[in-house]
């Protein structure tokens, strides 16, 4: 893919003008598309090279770049108003990503959405904010941004129609609390989404295998579809 920068010029506030690095199949022979969000003080190639295990013939990969290698300055447990307006900003990165998908005709349906760590929770609030039926939602080591409160609170307005949620983390994770994931699958569930909750109960803080599989699994649901 070539030109996929333009579509960031949507993006407003902390993350306007930062890159939207590609990969994977060029837009003629791509089938499917994953959007894959990096974690923090990681960069869209190193998360693109991260994924390596799972990238596809005919799957474009596109990963956006967050200011600063943050996607927002506080924890995800912080209040959602603590982390705005980078959260809003990261949320348009991928949107923004989506029309770029949307513009070699792959469509949300055909569209997988993930992230790792900070950028799982960004990957995870896109889809709250913007509900539809997309390839899948793949949540690896993060969780839905809010206080726990929120987090409990939080509903989806609208329906996910199905959309696969994978959520995949580790039980000796210091950064990922076990009932934040219990919650946020709950958000998902409601929503209409098929979850999947997965667990490595002695990885930490990393990309479990079944992670991977997951992922890899759903990249090779759309492009069988």
């Amino acid at each position: 893919m070539t030109g996929s920068d333009r579509f960031m010029d949507a993006v407003s506030g902390p993350h306007a003008g930062q890159p939207l690095v590609t990969a994977g199949a060029p837009a003629l022979a791509a089938a499917a598309a994953f959007i894959v969000c990096h974690g923090r003080g990681a960069t869209a190639q190193g998360v693109i090279n991260l994924m390596k295990p799972v990238t596809r013939h005919g799957v474009a990969v596109l990963a956006p770049q967050a200011e600063r290698s943050r996607w927002y300055p506080r924890r995800a447990s912080a209040p959602r108003a603590a982390n705005e307006p980078w959260l809003s900003s990261s949320v348009d990165c991928v949107g923004a990503a989506l029309e770029a998908a949307r513009a070699i005709d792959i469509p949300p349906e055909r569209t997988v959405i993930g992230g790792f760590s900070q950028g799982a929770c960004v990957a995870a609030e896109f889809v709250r904010r913007r509900p539809t039926r997309y390839g899948g939602l793949a949540v690896l080591s993060g969780t839905l941004p809010g206080s726990n409160d929120e987090l409990e609170a939080t509903m989806v307005d609208g329906s996910l129609e199905g959309t696969p949620v994978l959520v995949a983390s580790g039980g000796a994770d210091p950064h990922v609390d076990r009932e934040r994931i219990a919650a946020t699958c709950r958000v998902f569930d409601r929503a209409g989404a098929s979850v999947d909750e997965r667990c490595d109960p002695n990885a930490g803080h990393e990309v479990i295998d079944d992670g991977f599989d997951g992922v890899d699994g759903m990249l090779e649901a759309v492009i069988d579809s």
